[in-house]
């Protein structure tokens, strides 16, 4: 495993009278990490405090060190949020190049639309775009910071089978160029992708059969992922001893909307 790039130790986080907590979990650089559970579990309010938008109630948060809440703007953090960005009239180049400009030290443009497969659609308006490149056009500008981690807020939801394999493909070229990934999910199916898995249930984190530490899932060989995912639990430090192998629950139904 690489070196660690986000941590959580005991991480509880409150959106009004509700508290989010529990969590101790490391995500490696170069590695692809998800948040799997219910709509509704804390996935959003999780992802804010990893980013260092919203102020933890407990526990602590580092990115390289570093607390991102006391000092965000000297971190290089990458967030893709579920709305998205609306650029009307512009082309893809247009839209990436204005970005650029309110960047330090940003990434060259063709080189995040390579990482992200947008490089052939550079000169379409974005109005023309699918949803499914939109999206990764967010990638791309988040990318643009050149971050150490890439927080996603269910980058792939409402999108088709092919379309989720390319932000897949673009989610592994982005981890091989050295940056950590944290994806929020609803989705078990999705989940089996990753490297490591932290599954919420009701706002606290759970590990699978009564197992502690990373817990190796069996993954289908058409999944494309390399190697096997592992599930944290919040009661064991990395790399403690769990069951031999577990399976990723089922597929995870909504319980209305996401609170946070």
């Amino acid at each position: 495993m690489s070196g660690i790039v986000v941590e959580a130790r005991g991480l509880r986080v409150r959106c009004g009278a509700r508290t989010v907590g529990g969590f101790s979990f490391g995500v490696p650089e170069g590695e692809v990490y998800a948040l799997l559970g219910h709509a509704g579990s804390g996935k959003t309010l999780l992802l804010e405090a990893l980013a260092g938008l919203r102020r933890p109630c407990g526990g602590a948060v580092r990115v390289r060190g570093t607390d991102p809440y006391a000092a965000r703007e000297g971190l290089r953090i990458g967030t893709v949020w579920r709305d998205g960005g609306l650029f009307p009239g512009l082309t893809v180049s247009e839209i990436v190049t204005a970005w650029r400009r309110w960047t330090l030290d940003p990434l060259a443009a063709d080189e995040a639309l390579a990482l992200t497969g947008l490089e052939a659609s550079a000169g379409v308006r974005f109005e023309r775009l699918t949803a499914g490149e939109r999206r990764r056009l967010d990638l791309s500008l988040a990318l643009l910071g050149r971050s150490d981690v890439l927080f996603l807020d269910e980058p792939t939801s409402g999108l088709d089978s092919g379309t989720v394999h390319l932000i897949w493909a673009a989610l592994r070229r982005i981890a091989a160029s050295g940056t950590a990934v944290l994806l929020a999910t609803r989705d078990a199916a999705e989940a089996r992708r990753a490297d490591g898995v932290v599954v919420v249930d009701r706002a606290r984190p759970v590990a699978p059969r009564g197992g502690t530490g990373m817990i190796p899932i069996r993954r289908p060989a058409s999944s494309g992922g390399p190697g096997a995912a592992r599930f944290w639990s919040q009661a064991a430090a990395p790399g403690a001893p769990g069951p031999a192998a577990a399976q990723v629950p089922g597929p995870l139904g909504s319980r209305g909307r996401e609170a946070g």
